[in-house]
């Protein structure tokens, strides 16, 4: 492939989704040259595109923002790649490409008499059951499926627990990834900690609320975190409240997207991925779940246990440290990722 191909795709990956949901490029172009008499349009003409797509999806989209004139309004898109190379209408539906890769849709609203105006939205295709475009993920041979969804979660047990080999995707609270639900399929989605575990918190081991895991799992107290860093740490103890030097790396993986690496280079994290346990950078909500950011850079991942009345832990990983440190918040200001797990006495 290309090199300067690669390094653009790379480079892709890592502007924020709410960037690439922005509606860009609009414009106001004369649509007569000849009539000096043509207004402008009122409104600033936009349409929702998420930044990641499913490869051959359907797409419904929606040209709006224009308020004068009322009627009479043009819109003619060009969508070259997808189903169809230019459609017309207020109101369209077409299909995703079939090939993963970077895409753009513009839309223009014309009338005579009138400017024209345009907008252009960015968005790139992935398919996540594609090793061609999502590969890296190792997920060995044991799952189950979430009888609520019809998903199927592989895990892998570690110590006393089994534990999930990807993050929680369930979609009945929490949100994807700046509303790209395309990537739900990679990181799964994010919740606050109410939303993950129904607002109880626990300490004991193997015995965390359920939350919205599947039936049987749970959502990890501090003592299942601390079963996971003793077994990475040599059989040695480490207090959830450290920063758990170096165990970051362990369960690290090296994975990609459409030929970029989904975590942004450190030859300070070596990405073992032990146990498959697949730690991916799926980033994070805060402001009150109002603000995206971190993606390819963090990844974090509730504890069930309370710190106090008002906040609550968390660990994460950071892309240029080895390690795999804890932190806290408020209840409902962040979201963050979910792993489930399971005592290995509680099997069915």
């Amino acid at each position: 492939m290309n090199f300067k191909y690669k390094m653009r795709q790379f480079a892709k990956l890592f502007i924020p989704i709410a960037i690439l949901t922005i509606f860009i490029g609009t414009s106001c172009n004369k649509n007569d040259d000849d009539d000096t008499d043509s207004e402008y349009m009122t409104g600033s003409i936009s349409f929702s595109l998420p930044g990641y797509i499913i490869a051959s999806s359907e797409l419904q989209l929606t040209a709006s923002g224009i308020t004068e004139p009322a009627d009479g309004i043009t819109y003619n898109w060009t969508t070259t790649g997808f189903s169809v190379d230019s459609v017309k209408g207020q109101n369209i539906a077409i299909t995703a490409p079939a090939t993963c890769g970077e895409y753009s849709i513009t839309v223009q609203a014309t009338l005579d008499g009138y400017y024209s105006e345009s907008s252009t939205v960015e968005t790139i295709v992935i398919d996540p059951s594609s090793e061609s475009s999502f590969s890296g993920v190792i997920n060995g041979t044991k799952s189950i499926v979430d009888q609520r969804d019809g998903k199927r979660y592989y895990y892998s047990t570690i110590g006393d627990l089994d534990w999930f080999t990807s993050n929680l995707s369930w979609n009945g609270v929490g949100k994807s990834y700046g509303d790209a639900d395309a990537l739900s399929y990679i990181f799964g989605r994010l919740y606050s900690w109410n939303e993950a575990t129904g607002g109880v918190s626990s300490s004991v081991f193997g015995e965390g609320p359920q939350g919205i895991c599947p039936a049987g799992w749970s959502v990890p107290t501090e003592k299942d975190w601390e079963n996971l860093a003793k077994v990475l740490n040599g059989s040695s103890y480490l207090p959830f409240d450290s920063n758990w030097p170096g165990l970051g790396g362990k369960v690290t993986v090296n994975a990609q997207l459409n030929s970029g690496n989904i975590w942004k280079y450190s030859p300070n994290n070596n990405k073992d991925n032990l146990y498959f346990w697949n730690a991916l950078p799926g980033g994070n909500i805060s402001d009150n779940l109002s603000r995206y950011s971190n993606i390819n850079q963090y990844g974090f991942w509730w504890s069930s246990t309370e710190k106090d009345a008002s906040n609550v832990e968390y660990r994460y990983i950071y892309f240029d440290s080895a390690d795999f440190p804890y932190n806290f918040t408020g209840k409902n200001y962040f979201g963050a990722s979910v792993r489930c797990v399971r005592k290995i006495s509680n099997k069915e």
